[in-house]
């Protein structure tokens, strides 16, 4: 597997049509706002883009009340993952795995953030050198809040 990282800002409607369509529609409409302060970052074999993700440094579509309640690690220069990707066929490869590390290998000092919205995903962004800090009391709409330091 001949894998390429790089930033895909230049062309991210490319890395909008591999998301889900309820992701495209939250990211594409406020692409503009967010554009200036957000690296979209992708996985690509063969020239077929194949994974990627989304990393805000300030402030990220469609927070949660709970979500905003921790709006501070912003200014604790924390950046945001969002919109992690894998397309279909190409996942059990341990692809979001290694885009996290290209990710921290690309800016070795930074923080990072996330929330996550299933429960199943825990294990793997411990596994992945997150540390979980806060967990949301809504038992409807369950959420987690990870955080990363180098």
């Amino acid at each position: 597997m001949d894998l390429k990282f790089s930033n895909f800002n230049k062309t991210p409607q490319k890395f909008f049509d591999i998301l889900p369509l309820d992701w495209q529609e939250i990211v594409v409409s406020q692409w503009e706002k967010y554009k200036s302060t957000a690296s979209i970052y992708v996985f690509k074999e063969l020239e077929e883009l194949i994974a990627g993700g989304i990393v805000f440094k300030k402030g990220h579509p469609n927070m949660t009340a709970f979500e905003e309640s921790h709006n501070y690690l912003y200014d604790e220069n924390y950046f945001y993952i969002g919109f992690v990707w894998v397309i279909p066929e190409k996942r059990n490869q341990q692809l979001a795995s290694k885009w996290l590390v290209k990710l921290k290998e690309e800016n070795k000092k930074q923080k990072y953030w996330l929330t996550i919205e299933e429960e199943s995903l825990t294990y793997f962004y411990k596994k992945n050198g997150f540390k979980l800090i806060a967990e949301s009391k809504n038992v409807i709409s369950k959420e987690w809040i990870f955080t990363f330091k180098p």
